[in-house]
């Protein structure tokens, strides 16, 4: 039986809408794939309210479907920390509220995600994660909003479903994204994180300095191609990296083994729809 999940992923420079469809077996077709010209910031203004309906209403026809729901905030604090092996979803959620006190000045203004390392460090009776704590005041405006006419499965950062995207990619899975004050180097295997390195940055020259750190610290990264995205990826960065380090580029794609029925009806080739289909991936494979 078909299964459908509508995804929408906000980011600092747009939001991206889609809906996907498991189709056959193993593969999947789109239903509808639309990127809308607002932002994470354009819901703290005074045009919030009436995008917020724009979107709602976007979301329409799919009345009472479950929504995937991610943001890409503005900074990230994460923490390595080791939880209990086989700990349950609300044994890790208490486990990180832990943390968060421990860690935050005001816990209360953020939220987390966790995932699994690669490494598998620890014990038998122990697990490494990974603690993404972010502020989480729009994604929590979001929910609210949009739960009126939809259960959402799930509410948080795209760094999950960009994990779990990994489980279809046959090399580990190498992406550096350049935000408009971060750097981000994630590298994933088998739905596992193996490497994050988050640098924040208040000039061009620190984003070049940490990007090529990371990007040379990280031997995997010349031995496969290295996935771009961010509002700062452009041409000229790229090349200065591309000279810096002879790491070959490339745009953030869909893994070749992920099979859309029907790829020529939408555009699917921004980072902004390739993340939203992965939310929705995420969501399908749960």
């Amino acid at each position: 039986m078909s299964k459908s999940q509508i995804a929408c992923f906000i980011s600092s420079t747009e939001c991206s809408v889609v809906r996907l469809k498991t189709s056959g077996v193993t593969g999947y077709s789109l239903t509808d794939c639309k990127t809308l010209p607002f932002d994470l910031g354009d819901l703290n203004s005074g045009k919030g309210k009436r995008l917020l309906n724009k979107l709602g209403k976007h979301l329409e026809e799919w009345h009472d479907e479950e929504l995937t729901l991610c943001v890409e905030p503005t900074v990230y604090y994460p923490l390595p920390a080791f939880f209990p092996a086989n700990a349950s979803r609300d044994e890790c959620k208490e486990y990180c509220r832990i943390e968060a006190g421990y860690f935050l000045t005001n816990p209360e203004k953020y939220s987390c995600d966790h995932t699994c390392y690669c490494d598998h460090a620890g014990s038998e009776t122990l697990e490494k994660r990974l603690l993404l704590f972010y502020p989480d005041e729009e994604c929590k405006t979001l929910a609210l909003f949009l739960s009126s006419h939809h259960k959402i499965v799930f509410s948080g950062s795209i760094q999950l479903p960009l994990v779990c995207l990994s489980k279809f990619a046959e090399e580990p899975q190498v992406i550096l994204e350049l935000g408009n004050n971060s750097v981000l180097l994630s590298i994933a295997r088998n739905g596992r994180i193996e490497t994050f390195a988050y640098h924040k940055v208040k000039s061009r020259e620190e984003m070049e300095y940490f990007a090529i750190k990371v990007l040379t610290e990280n031997r995997v990264c010349r031995e496969t191609d290295v996935q771009v995205a961010g509002t700062n990826s452009n041409k000229a960065m790229i090349a200065l990296l591309r000279r810096e380090t002879s790491i070959t580029f490339k745009a953030l794609g869909l893994p070749p083994s992920i099979s859309l029925s029907n790829p020529q009806r939408f555009a699917v080739s921004s980072a902004s729809a390739v993340k939203a289909i992965s939310a929705a991936l995420m969501a399908l494979m749960e």
